[in-house]
């Protein structure tokens, strides 16, 4: 049984639970082919299906009235023929029938220009409401996914799965389905007026059309697809690289790397340029050559009713195909209506290519595996003593390399374990697990004796308070960021942190004081400032235990004084654990843990480590140019 305070989970459960992300590997759900991207694209507008019932009835309408359009447009040509015929023979001509289709001709293109306006207008909400839904998914996914993703992916193709695809989705969504429901309208009704006109040989001729020009697009499309695929995928490294140059800007001009940088930058655009010629260029093929065999069908089709007519005429064929040059006109409305939608379609292959594979890397991101659930979703946030456990854990990033293996230790409620060791050796893999931003393998971690995994994660992190080594703070006020762990803080109590946190006189000296706006990640105040500014974030939340991460490495000897005071006393009765490269500031520490490629090689006080003159007074004389430590 696994233990916690109010719950019992039983092992089985446990371990079948947590098998799946404890070591096992991660397999990614990637669709592989257009269809099956369509197809799950689609399944995303059943909620909208009241909607987009109003488009299919708004498209229905619009294209019946196009369609029967023609054949009021043929009555007109053959009443006009027989009047002109009748003129000829010394009648006259009365232009009433004529002026009656004509009216009703009129008729029908303005109820299919409303239906259209509706149609358009309703599709735009949807098209609008469905990509909105689309980002919120993945905003909601990104907080559900393990680091372990981040750890694989970059920040630019993040970013442009977010932004650029879904854009790419939302500019072509809208005119892609409808173009592609309006024309199966339209070529269903076509066809049918076709078989009314009662000529089975030029309806068969017309029909024709559809496999050649279904061939050549399946053919066309399935490798577009391919290009386009790649010129998302380089988007997402274009994005990548300025992100990091315009984050990194002082450095590169530093180490004068502007060269370089300009020449990636240069790799990166032309092979975008590349994938996008090709990508549109394989596309753009399916235009010219669906107009060519467009055009010889559509020859075809009046040579045919040039020949039915003269038949007619000559009595060698019966008169029950054609009675006028308005019939022919007819026909050729009609078959013009069939083959148009089919043009159509492939004048946005491109659109539709290109939005496929941006939906096709957003749904590779939405299928990723989230992090471990939580057995416990609604656990109460109580109040821990700090007692802090690890039992033979073991941990890796890469399956087939082993990190962490059997570490075991106690953190007593109030103590302070500092955690110590040369670069890679685990320190702040430790204080992952410890939060749970990575699953272990193996073992168990308990807070006051419970099971971190049979708590939700919620629960187990609002007892503790955390300062990176690397600060973060968002665009917004002093203030806000200081409340950022607790919203509902007093002014006294953020005023309290600050001074605490050695910081409050030197916002006090700011313009607007807590009011001062912070630019995106505080750049327009120093980097120690913003290190000060995340520790009186951590003080506010007054946390069980406190987490350092080399929280003092971004100040100044006589700042990092002033804080190692303020720390000191923010520390008292809390559990704390300190990873420092200085040991010089965790000498008071109660117990200091030595370690090496993932193992506990010493544990014990500053100066029980020293007299024992292993591998952490290796460490500490080596901090010394003189080899000589400062004096206790």
């Amino acid at each position: 049984m696994s233990k916690s305070k109010g719950i019992s989970v039983p092992e089985t459960e446990y371990k079948s639970r947590y098998a799946a992300y404890r070591g096992a590997p991660k397999n990614e759900q990637k669709p592989e082919n257009a269809k099956g991207t369509f197809l799950r694209f689609v399944a995303l507008i059943k909620p909208h299906a009241f909607s987009m019932a109003i488009v299919v009835i708004s498209a229905m309408m619009s294209t019946l009235c196009n369609v029967i359009a023609p054949e009021y447009m043929g009555n007109v040509i053959n009443i006009l023929q027989v009047q002109i015929e009748g003129r000829l023979s010394g009648g006259t001509i009365d232009f009433t029938a004529t002026f009656e289709q004509v009216a009703i001709l009129a008729g029908l293109y303005f109820a299919a220009s409303l239906f259209t306006f509706v149609q358009e207008f309703v599709s735009a909400g949807v098209s609008q409401r469905l990509v909105c839904g689309l980002r919120a998914d993945l905003n909601g996914k990104l907080s559900k996914l393990p680091l372990s993703y981040f750890d694989k992916q970059t920040k630019g193709q993040v970013i442009s799965k977010i932004i650029n695809d879904i854009e790419n989705v939302s500019g072509s969504l809208k005119n892609s389905i409808l173009t592609v429901m309006t024309s199966i309208i339209q070529v269903v009704g076509s066809f049918i007026m076709m078989l009314l006109t009662g000529n089975i040989p030029m309806t068969f001729a017309a029909v024709c059309l559809v496999p050649v020009s279904a061939f050549v697009s399946y053919k066309v499309s399935k490798v577009s697809k391919v290009w386009f695929k790649r010129y998302w995928d380089t988007m997402g490294d274009l994005n990548g690289h300025i992100e990091e140059m315009y984050a990194g800007h002082t450095i590169v001009h530093m180490f004068g790397h502007e060269d370089e940088s300009v020449k990636e930058f240069r790799a990166i655009t032309e092979r975008l340029g590349k994938n996008s010629f090709m990508a549109n260029m394989i596309s753009g093929i399916l235009n010219p050559v669906l107009t060519l065999i467009k055009n010889i069908n559509y020859v075809s089709l009046c040579l045919l009713g040039g020949f039915f007519y003269i038949g007619i005429h000559n009595g060698t064929i019966p008169a029950n195909a054609f009675g006028g040059i308005g019939d022919i006109q007819k026909f050729l409305s009609y078959s013009s209506s069939f083959s148009s939608p089919i043009i159509n379609i492939s004048k946005i292959i491109n659109s539709i290519q290109s939005s496929l594979a941006s939906a096709e890397r957003v749904f590779s991101m939405l299928d990723e595996v989230d992090e471990v659930p939580d057995i416990n979703d609604n656990d109460p946030t109580s109040p821990s003593n700090g007692l802090v456990e690890f039992k033979d854990v073991s941990f890796r990033y890469v399956e087939d390399v082993p990190l962490i293996d059997g570490l075991s230790f106690t953190a007593r409620p109030g103590s302070i374990t500092a955690i110590v060791g040369p670069t890679g050796a685990g320190k702040t893999t430790i204080v992952n697990l410890l939060m749970r931003f990575y699953d272990i393998n193996s073992g168990t971690i308990t807070l006051d004796g419970t099971d971190i995994y049979t708590m939700s994660r919620n629960a187990l992190r609002a007892n503790f308070g955390m300062v990176l080594q690397d600060t973060w703070l968002f665009k917004g006020t002093v203030k806000d960021n200081i409340k950022y762990g607790k919203p509902d803080a007093t002014d006294e109590e953020v005023i309290e942190a600050a001074k605490t946190a050695q910081i409050y006189d030197y916002i006090m000296s700011l313009s607007d004081g807590f009011d001062t706006m912070l630019t995106e990640d505080g750049t327009n105040i120093s980097q120690g400032q913003r290190q000060l500014l995340t520790i009186a974030r951590a003080i506010i939340v007054d946390p069980a235990v406190l987490i350092l991460d080399e929280a003092t490495s971004s100040v100044d000897t006589k700042t990092e004084q002033k804080i190692q005071v303020a720390m000191n006393a923010l520390m008292e009765g809390r559990t704390s654990f300190v990873i420092a490269h200085r040991l010089s500031t965790i000498k008071n520490a109660d117990n200091i843990l030595v370690m090496k490629k993932g193992a506990i090689v010493e544990q014990g006080t500053h100066k029980e480590l020293l007299e024992a003159d292993g591998f952490y007074a290796l460490l500490y004389n080596s901090q010394y140019t003189d080899g000589i430590p400062p004096e206790d």
